[in-house]
């Protein structure tokens, strides 16, 4: 039950309050942290079964021993001092046999935990750090324009305006972090490399850019920022 209620908890505060990287990322972490507590559980299951077995043991020996001190006629004081160790052999049996039903029900709340985070991260779309619209700025000269990108996996493509009636196409990789972006001008042909960072929480990228736009024979190289911009809703 426990399990339940922490998994619960814990599908609420990702689908809620968390970016989704940050949640996939807090779902990753609680799933390692309940396999090792599972691994905990299980091994002191383990130990708890072997005490259990050597308790058994030892019950069963102390009541033969009553049984053959009567057998034998010993005085009643014997028999009261083995029928005592077979009361204790009996506490100890209880004290295992329920150490070890809560364990066996810990573990399967555990297993149940893991179970559902594993789903979890199966069916939870991966973050997409990259689509939309962004501002951007590129100096030196303080060009502006816009991108428009799509992730797709790690392929990144897309299209753009500057500053200068410049426009054309952007394709590129997106690895954790990193953005790699070609910029290919309608006009021009190749033009940019832009190599970016994306902000963790997917807000800004800024990094640096450098090409040679070949038809003109223009080389450079400079920094360049981009800022998310909210999609206008459809009417």
């Amino acid at each position: 039950m426990r399990g339940k209620l922490a998994a619960g908890v814990l599908m609420t505060l990702l689908s809620g309050v968390l970016p989704a990287a940050d949640a996939s990322d807090a779902v990753k972490a609680e799933l390692v942290r309940e396999r090792r507590r599972l691994a905990s559980d299980s091994r002191t299951l383990a130990d708890v079964s072997r005490r259990l077995e050597t308790a058994l043991n030892q019950l069963a020996s102390a009541s033969r021993a009553v049984s053959d001190a009567a057998a034998k006629n010993e005085g009643p004081d014997e028999i009261a001092r083995r029928e005592d160790a077979v009361s204790d052999s009996e506490q100890e049996v209880r004290s295992l046999l329920e150490k070890r039903r809560l364990l066996a029900d810990r573990i399967v709340e555990r297993r149940r935990s893991i179970v559902a985070l594993e789903g979890e991260l199966q069916t939870r779309k991966p973050f997409d750090a990259v689509s939309g619209r962004w501002s951007v700025l590129l100096d030196p000269g303080s060009q502006r324009g816009v991108f428009r990108m799509t992730l797709e996996g790690t392929i990144v493509s897309g299209e753009y305006t500057l500053d200068g009636g410049y426009s054309g196409s952007l394709r590129g990789t997106l690895v954790a972090d990193r953005l790699r972006l070609e910029r290919v001008d309608s006009s021009l042909g190749f033009a940019t490399v832009f190599y970016g960072r994306v902000a963790r929480d997917a807000s800004s990228i800024a990094g640096t850019w450098e090409g040679t736009t070949f038809g003109a024979g223009v080389s450079g190289a400079g920094i360049w920022k981009a800022i998310r911009e909210e999609e206008p809703e459809n009417p």
